[in-house]
């Protein structure tokens, strides 16, 4: 899978941020290899870097996470019955390039990315009917679509969406930055389009821990 390099804004580093790295790759019954994260650790629902938990209409599996070089905090989900992830990436104290954050409004970014995923085993993402995603907040700009990768996934939801999560007085950052971004594949019998994409707009920075804490001692999935 081709390796997309983003750089941050912060304190001038640039990091190689992977939506997909390599590790033990999987056949994806076409010939193609699908390289699978690296590096990641499995943490608890408690420690999840947004409230993602809270407001997922799936029953999570598995939550990994890595912390990249200028803070760059990943968290990796999978799901119960269906394939795929939803990775989350957010720029502490910082945020991603003016330039990137407006690539993610750009539809024919958007559709060559959906192009690019597969999902073992598959084939090729098809995109079916993307359209943008609004949740109402001027900051927030991407994408999401209906797909299949025929002949093993006969449906798909693909998003790809940033946010403005967090403002900091002490960062100085480009108006139109994001600092946030959502990467969604998932293929199988998912739920409505609708309750994906009220989790895509009710999802936010956990920034009160405890609260978070207790919120999610009251969902009956408990914690991993």
């Amino acid at each position: 899978m081709t390796r997309r390099r983003w750089q941050f804004t912060l304190a001038g580093a640039a990091l190689a941020l992977l939506a997909a790295c390599a590790s033990a790759p999987d056949d994806d019954g076409a010939g193609r290899t699908v390289q699978m994260p690296l590096e990641w650790n499995s943490i608890d629902l408690a420690e999840a870097d947004l409230d993602l938990p809270l407001v997922a209409p799936l029953e999570i599996a598995t939550l990994s996470k890595r912390i990249g070089e200028g803070q760059v905090f990943e968290n990796l989900y999978t799901f119960h019955g269906v394939k795929g992830y939803v990775l989350t990436s957010r720029v502490v104290f910082g945020g991603y390039t003016e330039r990137y954050s407006k690539t993610l409004g750009s539809l024919s970014d958007f559709k060559t990315h959906a192009a690019e995923l597969s999902l073992p085993p598959g084939g090729k993402m098809t995109v079916q009917d993307a359209r943008p995603f609004l949740n109402g907040k001027p900051l927030t700009r991407g994408f999401v679509a209906t797909a299949t990768a025929e002949p093993y996934h006969a449906r798909c939801f693909v998003a790809r969406i940033g946010y403005r999560m967090v403002d900091y007085a002490s960062v100085t950052r480009a108006p139109d930055v994001v600092d946030t971004v959502v990467d969604v594949l998932l293929c199988g019998d998912l739920p409505r389009d609708t309750a994906l994409l009220q989790m895509l707009t009710k999802v936010t920075a956990v920034e009160d821990r405890a609260a978070f804490r207790r919120k999610l001692s009251k969902l009956p999935i408990g914690t991993i």
